[in-house]
């Protein structure tokens, strides 16, 4: 009589663990309403320091490729990423970027909303499907990986994008894709995932800044890449050789906050405006504000974007997971 049988010992030890693990995400890494969550992000997903590192590399260098070839696709890459984040609910916890909004595109008609997005879409698809012939990589990772590549390789900041994310076991039945056809929609999608006009300005901002360096990019003639003795081309090894920021193929240009400057001449004299988004009073402010400041606009647009990228992620994976899993 006073002793625990085995199996209630480890049942306890099991609740123990489970109860120990609730508490820590609960006040360490998952954000509020996370149970509800439908993005899951294990950092340790594609091993150790090393292969996370091949991984970006070799994410980098291809995005910047394809970027290169079509200096076009940039801004879409940053759309996708955005509208992928923003089906996120903040009071309910659902939705986020998970890579599904590549199907919704592809799947889409020629006359809907993201038609517009398909190349760029078709683009994604198959470098995801040609990376995963060699390494593990996850639709969720590509499409926001690309968006922060897509600003770098158009001369903005570097952007720290956490990998990891899982794409889902059972995709929604439907997608809720925000209609982003008004500045009213835009700012109602935004302030529905928990953002704020500030981060719209820096999104939108993004994309006009890239499509401003792109209508100034000359495209020069590129190598042609010889086939090997397997057939194949060859694999793009970096080097240090040249610039540090252009390890992994040149850039585009140079970004600045030479957009906001227009787009507050424009709102100052009453001109139509190059992105509707700032037709809100809030958005526009902000542009007014970035456009006088060089160096503020650059510097704050790795955190608006980071932030998106975060939408609705649980962490797992790790250790606690590893126990759990063979306690259950």
């Amino acid at each position: 009589m006073g002793s625990e049988s085995s199996s209630e010992k480890i049942s306890s030890r099991r609740l123990l663990i489970k109860e120990a693990f609730c508490v820590l995400a609960t006040s360490t890494v998952i954000p509020s309403q996370a149970a509800q969550a439908t993005v899951f992000l294990d950092p340790d997903r594609y091993g150790d320091k090393e292969l996370k590192i091949a991984t970006v590399n070799k994410l980098r260098q291809n995005i910047r490729s394809i970027l290169l070839n079509n200096p076009k696709l940039a801004s879409q890459f940053v759309e996708i990423a955005m509208l992928d984040a923003l089906t996120f609910d903040a009071k309910t916890g659902e939705g986020g970027p998970d890579g599904t909004i590549l199907g919704s595109i592809l799947s889409g008609s020629s006359t809907s909303p993201l038609a517009s997005l398909k190349p760029a879409a078709g683009e994604l698809a198959e470098l995801a499907k040609n990376i995963k012939k060699t390494t593990e990589i996850t639709l969720a990772d590509v499409v926001a990986f690309s968006g922060a590549e897509a600003i770098e390789t158009s001369g903005g900041p570097r952007i720290v994008v956490q990998l990891g994310k899982l794409d889902p076991q059972k995709p929604p039945p439907k997608r809720n894709d925000a209609n982003l056809n008004s500045a009213k929609s835009i700012v109602d999608a935004f302030l529905k995932a928990g953002l704020t006009e500030r981060e719209v300005a820096l999104l939108y901002g993004a994309m006009g800044s890239i499509d401003n360096v792109v209508a100034n990019y000359k495209v020069v003639d590129q190598e042609v890449e010889e086939e090997n003795e397997m057939g194949d081309t060859d694999v793009f090894i970096p080097s240090s050789f040249g610039a540090p920021k252009e390890i992994y193929g040149k850039r585009l240009g140079t970004m600045d906050n030479s957009f906001f400057n227009s787009v507050a001449a424009d709102i100052k004299k009453g001109r139509p405006l190059k992105s509707f988004a700032f037709s809100d009073d809030k958005v526009g402010s902000w542009a007014t504000k970035y456009s006088g400041k060089q160096t503020g606009f650059v510097r704050d647009l790795p955190e608006a974007y980071e932030k998106l990228m975060g939408l609705g992620a649980t962490y797992t994976g790790g250790k606690m997971a590893n126990i759990l899993s063979k306690e259950s």
